[in-house]
C-alpha cells in the first residue's frame, strides 16, 4: 500500500475539474527516480533551489576529496551516500517546495498504486467539493433575496462538556 499526500494550490480555480487537475500527489517514502537521476528529477519537479544546493554539494565533495585515485574512490562512495540520502528525502523536499509555492495539504490518499490512490481520494474529495459549492450557492441566493442568515443562539442547556451535555 502506497501513501500519497495531496496538495492543492492556494489560488481558487473557477471549475472543480480545473482544481482537480491542479492537485499534486506526493508519494511518501523512497523515490526511485530521484535515486537514479537526481538532477533530472529536480529539473522535472522544477525545484531550482534544491537543484543548486545538490550541484554545490556534489562540487564541494569533488573539491574536498581531490583528484587523486584514492580521492576519486572516496568521492564515489560519498556521492553514492549523498544520492541515497537525497532519494530518501526527495519527496519531503518536494512537499516543502510545493508549500513554498502556496500549495496547501488537501488530504491523504492510499492505494496499491497512484491510480488507485487517486481514485480513492477523488471518491471522497469530489462530494465534499460539491457540497461546499452548493453551500456557497445557497449563501449567494440568500444574499440576493435580501435575507440574512439568522444568528444561532445557544442556550445554557445546549452547552456540551466533552461528550455529554451539561446537567
Amino acid at each position: 500500500m502506497t501513501v500519497y499526500s495531496v496538495y492543492e494550490p492556494g489560488k481558487e480555480a473557477p471549475d472543480i475539474a480545473v482544481r482537480a487537475d491542479r492537485l499534486a500527489f506526493v508519494k511518501e517514502g523512497f523515490s526511485w527516480p530521484a535515486f537514479f537521476l537526481p538532477a533530472l528529477w529536480l529539473i522535472y519537479q522544477r525545484m531550482w533551489i534544491e537543484l543548486v544546493v545538490f550541484v554545490i554539494a556534489c562540487v564541494a565533495l569533488q573539491w574536498a576529496f581531490g583528484l587523486s585515485d584514492q580521492g576519486q574512490a572516496l568521492f564515489g562512495w560519498a556521492s553514492l551516500a549523498l544520492v541515497v540520502l537525497f532519494a530518501f528525502e526527495a519527496n519531503d523536499l518536494r512537499t516543502a517546495a510545493l508549500e513554498r509555492r502556496g500549495y496547501q495539504l488537501a488530504g491523504v490518499a492510499s492505494g496499491r498504486d497512484r491510480t488507485d490512490a487517486e481514485r480513492s481520494f477523488f471518491r471522497a474529495w469530489l462530494p465534499q467539493q460539491a457540497k461546499a459549492a452548493r453551500g456557497v450557492e445557497r449563501g449567494q441566493e440568500r444574499a440576493r433575496d435580501g435575507e440574512a442568515a439568522k444568528p444561532v443562539t445557544r442556550g445554557e442547556a445546549e452547552e456540551v462538556i466533552g461528550l455529554f451535555p451539561r446537567p
